[in-house]
């Protein structure tokens, strides 16, 4: 069994989930100098239908819209960092990090803008780079969750476990946090820890249902590899003695 498929299997149990952040409710957008070619409203009410479809999930729709937006006023911040939103979700996430950075360097102290960027990067596999972003992120706002749980994520992968837990620690129980340490384990491929870990939750809180579902996955994956390993261990056998 893959690596990339213990990984899609278990993602469905991580007890924080890594998302982008969903924004708050639609708002006009400031205008600059250089929209010239569209109003104040229209550009409000473009900006009205971009968020709508984002948050339905009409990612294309959106794309579109803010694309249009972007280029009638493209020193708009929060233009900027809804189309890098965007673009990350649709995975375009190189070019996202461009227009999120761009996001950044209009909105310096922007919580909301320098979170997106670290999630951004973890999915990149930039972990450390996401690092710098999310404490920055935290150092703005420091009681955003969704940062937390990205800052444990990213340190974890970067195998600092400890400081990773202690992190999960601040914003969740014990188990949780364990549960949480199960999913790191997990996407790193080693499942004795994973599983370890996920034991651990249960002792603590047996009504952990993420932890639960996530140790039956990795039961039935190992049940799955050992399958296949004693039937090619078979095979090569009945080939050898067919050869002799």
């Amino acid at each position: 069994m893959s690596k990339d498929r213990t990984k899609s299997l278990l993602a469905a149990s991580l007890c924080a989930a890594i998302v982008l952040a969903s924004g708050c409710a639609s708002k006009g957008i400031p205008l600059t100098a250089s929209a010239k070619k569209s109003t104040a409203k229209e550009l409000d009410m473009q900006y009205s239908m971009a968020r709508a479809h984002e948050q339905e999930g009409k990612l294309a729709e959106a794309h579109q819209l803010y694309e249009s937006i972007y280029q009638a006023n493209p020193d708009s911040s929060e233009v900027c960092h809804r189309l890098g939103v965007v673009k990350v979700r649709i995975g375009k996430t190189t070019e996202g990090i461009t227009y999120l950075m761009e996001a950044d360097a209009l909105s310096p102290n922007d919580a909301k803008i320098k979170s997106d960027l670290g999630y951004a990067h973890i999915l990149q596999g930039e972990f450390d780079i996401a690092e710098g972003f999310l404490r920055d992120s935290l150092n703005l706002n420091p009681t955003d969750m969704r940062s937390v749980n990205n800052l444990a994520l990213s340190v974890g992968h970067q195998g600092r476990m400890e400081e990773s837990f202690t992190i999960y620690r601040s914003v969740m129980s014990d188990a949780e946090a364990h549960a949480n340490i199960g999913f790191v384990y997990s996407e790193q491929g080693n499942a004795e820890m994973a599983m370890r870990h996920y034991d651990i939750a249960l002792d603590k809180d047996p009504s952990l249902k993420s932890a639960a579902e996530a140790l039956v996955q990795m039961n039935e994956i190992q049940t799955q590899v050992i399958a296949s390993q004693k039937k090619m261990n078979e095979s090569g056998i009945q080939l050898t003695n067919g050869e002799m």
